[in-house]
């Protein structure tokens, strides 16, 4: 199977992630919300692990400024999610951060076209490290998926358009994924690590900011586990690989 291909399909997977995640909350909402709390427990050890084993490892062999890409990568986007995600209520009071429709739109459209890139890049350095980025994606869309529909039905979107707009989020996965492969071909070795540092930075950031705290929100046994098995998940992919 050519790279190309692989690339295609894995990247048409991701973003059918998110639209599974799209139809759970418009047939099965109580379903969905309630277990979607164990595929980000398993979706957070993923994602810490390939970050710090898999990823950084491989950008620190291209480019010796990786550490540095990363912590600005991880900073990076704490400013772009502060940006984006707005407060709601008025000041002094205690409530949840609520994302409004369009800026949700956009920051989980330029979330979604990352996780593409972070997918392409991945098979540019090797068959199994685009597999596990993969795989660390496809874990997160899904929850990605039900809080985008979430944001639009509870903006009052008509059903029609929020399906619309929420499939095109979707789409720019793959469209990362094949863009980023393409150009990657004609990049020099000290990019494309640097690149590799920026996607380990997001991935940190997307368990330790945002998945974490909605596990302490409910956390069991279970979800403890769950994470654990998740760190240990791409190692068993690398071997398989």
């Amino acid at each position: 199977m050519s790279e190309v291909f692989k690339i295609v399909i894995y990247g048409i997977l991701a973003g059918a992630a998110t639209i599974v995640g799209i139809y759970l909350v418009l047939f099965k909402e109580p379903w969905a919300r309630k277990n979607s709390i164990y595929l980000i427990s398993f979706s957070a050890g993923v994602l810490i692990s390939v970050a710090l084993l898999n990823l950084m490892p491989e950008a620190q062999i291209l480019s010796k400024n990786a550490l540095v890409w990363f912590l600005a990568s991880f900073i990076l986007f704490y400013i772009l999610e502060h940006v984006i995600i707005l407060h709601s209520c008025r000041e002094g009071q205690h409530c949840e951060v609520h994302p409004i429709d369009q800026i949700a739109l956009l920051g989980m459209g330029f979330h979604s076209l990352l996780d593409g890139i972070i997918i392409g890049v991945g098979f540019e350095v090797s068959s199994a490290l685009g597999v596990i980025a993969t795989l660390s994606v496809i874990l997160h869309k899904l929850p990605d998926g039900i809080s985008m529909i979430s944001i639009l039905l509870h903006s009052e979107y008509e059903r029609k358009k929020a399906v619309n707009y929420s499939w095109i989020v979707a789409l720019a996965t793959p469209i990362g994924a094949i863009g980023s492969f393409l150009l990657a071909k004609n990049l020099s070795e000290n990019l494309l690590g640097i690149l590799i540092a920026i996607a380990a930075g997001s991935f940190l950031y997307i368990s330790a900011a945002d998945l974490i705290p909605e596990i302490h929100k409910k956390s069991k046994i279970l979800n403890i586990i769950l994470v654990v098995l998740g760190v240990l998940f791409p190692f068993v992919v690398k071997l398989l690989f």
